[in-house]
């Protein structure tokens, strides 16, 4: 498809719109105590082109005119309602997330919008018709030929057990606020997913991990120590619900020491730094996933939920890297046994090496910078 598409691209004349990749938009639809929420979940590219208009986009932190741009556009294409009156949504969250191995634009535009509180036993209805506008201009360019990604031209919507397909000629929705209203287990499995997608998400504690799980290999740790790092980790967690607030640098510069020693391979450095790293990469997924659990206030349960889906997916991503590692190891000492501790020691220190100029070039981006 996406060759058929750029080869379609040649042939459009040079005035013709731009032919972006499009995939469907997912809304998650929720009706909590105080408010109503709808958290998007789009394909960037699009968006940063035509919507946001900013380049490059930062993962979080956006300037006040592109917060508005967005808004402005997830208000007019998800147009939502109680009892036969509009609602229109404040923007509260935005983020840009872009996996390790997405380049320019290509990544997911994560937003969610706030409406007001409705009443009990309340009508829900609206309508969801993102990227209509430029559909329209597509098939107007296209005169008749086919339009790629058609399929993309859809919206997801999740409420509770409802389930809407929304797609060009069919994009109204109706159900009741007790629909979307979801029950205790379902908050918490939200929590958790905010847990995990919070390292999903964050660019700055992928580093900072593989430089620990370097620093640990290739002997697997003791019981103690692994109970050691998993509280190190909940602390910076427990930290995050105090101080919802962790700045980027802080995690770059842990994943550039935890790299240095790894690199070194300092015994006498390792334990302290690996609980440093920890501590600080805790306090920084704690903060990533705070804005997005299932409430306004969320309490101990939902934050536990959320810290439990953060452990899971560090202990899973240091466990890859860590397995990885092992596997090296091993196969070295097929080549030779008498020289395998060598050979991968030469291979720890490359890649540590290479981690800790990648955190090196994420910590000078992220340090505070005077102005003119």
């Amino acid at each position: 498809m996406i060759l058929a598409a750029l080869t379609l691209a040649a042939a459009l004349p040079a005035s013709a719109v731009h032919i972006y990749p499009i995939s469907p938009v997912r809304v998650g639809l929720r009706v909590e105590t105080d408010r109503v929420v709808a958290d998007i979940d789009a394909e960037s590219t699009f968006w940063i082109e035509e919507v946001l208009e900013l380049h490059p986009l930062p993962p979080s932190d956006w300037p006040a005119p592109v917060l508005r741009r967005a808004e402005e556009y997830a208000n007019a294409h998800l147009r939502l309602g109680a009892d036969g009156s509009r609602l229109t949504g404040r923007l509260t969250n935005a983020s840009f997330v872009q996996r390790p191995w997405q380049v320019n634009e290509r990544g997911r535009v994560l937003l969610r919008l706030v409406y007001p509180a409705v009443r009990i036993g309340a009508e829900l209805s609206g309508e969801s018709d993102f990227y209509e506008d430029y559909r329209r201009e597509m098939l107007e360019a296209l005169r008749g030929r086919p339009l790629p990604f058609a399929e993309g031209y859809r919206t997801l919507l999740r409420a509770g057990s409802r389930r809407f397909d929304l797609r060009p000629g069919a994009v109204s929705f109706a159900l009741s606020e007790g629909d979307a209203r979801p029950g205790c287990v379902k908050r918490s499995l939200i929590a958790f997913a905010a847990g995990a997608g919070a390292l999903l998400g964050a660019a700055s504690s992928w580093p900072a991990l593989a430089a620990l799980a370097l620093l640990l290999a290739p002997d697997l740790p003791s019981r103690r120590r692994l109970a050691g790092g998993a509280l190190c980790l909940a602390a910076g967690l427990a930290f995050a619900a105090l101080r919802p607030v962790a700045p980027d640098a802080a995690v770059w510069a842990a994943g550039l020491a935890a790299a240095l020693a790894a690199a070194g391979r300092s015994e006498a450095a390792a334990s302290l730094l690996a609980a440093a790293t920890l501590l600080l990469v805790g306090w920084f997924l704690g903060a990533q996933a705070a804005p997005w659990l299932p409430a306004a206030s969320p309490g101990a349960g939902l934050r536990a939920a959320a810290a439990v889906g953060t452990l899971g997916a560090c202990a899973a991503a240091l466990a890859g890297v860590f397995a990885a590692a092992r596997a090296e190891r091993s196969r070295l000492e097929t080549v030779s046994q008498s020289h395998a501790a060598e050979l991968f020691a030469r291979r720890r220190r490359l890649a540590a090496t290479v981690i800790l100029l990648a955190c090196g070039y994420g910590l000078s981006q992220n340090l505070p910078r005077q102005g003119p």
